[in-house]
């Protein structure tokens, strides 16, 4: 992703993160090859959240985007079962949000996995939507408030509430933000909602499995 194709595309993120944010972002991505590379490369989460403020600011925008398939093997070497499995590519997109802010559902759809996932590095508060338009398909948003999740099996209508952001002590200790994935349901069947990063080996067959969320929203 550049910056120039989030512009293109971000009024696809608005419908779920609302009007408050109509603005358009900046691209932050997190992965080795990024120009923020030392905002995050050996910084705790909690001093990633403020360069990352500060560079809003110092930009005058007010929220954030890092991109699919972002190759994150800096950040995620701390912790030991990405670098075993050798999973470090990001099967969504990063919506660097305020903690707190609520998220909305862009078509009306089924929850399909709403829990918590207890851990650092973990997901924290985690919804899976189920969504058939032409096709079935799912939206993971992980990094959530586990205070605020539907229930299995709530209808969610579009344009209404289904969750918010959780802070640090309940988004799994990452920085403020909601990892946004598409599964197939290919991908919901094969146990992919647990899996945010992929191999390299698996990158010619991803799209079966977690395609481009903006191909998708």
């Amino acid at each position: 992703m550049t910056q120039e194709e989030l512009a293109v595309n971000y009024i696809k993120l608005l419908p779920v993160i609302g009007g408050s944010f109509n603005n358009a972002p900046l691209y932050v991505s997190l992965g080795d090859d990024s120009e923020y590379y030392n905002l995050f490369a050996d910084a705790s989460q909690a001093e990633f959240q403020e360069s990352l403020e500060a560079l809003l600011q110092a930009n005058g925008k007010t929220w954030s985007v890092s991109g699919y398939l972002e190759n994150r093997s800096t950040i995620l070497s701390r912790f030991p079962q990405m670098v075993a499995e050798e999973r470090f590519y990001h099967l969504g997109i990063d919506i660097n949000l305020p903690w707190g802010t609520k998220l909305y559902a862009p078509n009306d759809c089924e929850v399909a996995i709403s829990k918590y996932e207890a851990g650092m590095g973990n997901y924290g508060g985690v919804t899976v939507l189920r969504f058939q338009n032409k096709k079935i398909y799912y939206i993971l948003f992980g990094h959530l408030n586990p205070d605020e999740l539907p229930r299995i099996g709530t209808i969610v209508k579009k344009g209404d509430v289904f969750a918010q952001l959780g802070d640090m002590s309940q988004n799994g200790n990452w920085y403020y933000h909601t990892h946004l994935q598409i599964l197939t349901p290919k991908a919901y069947d094969g146990g992919w909602a647990g899996k945010g990063y992929c191999k390299e080996s698996d990158l010619p067959i991803i799209i079966q499995f977690c395609p481009d969320p903006f191909e998708y929203l």
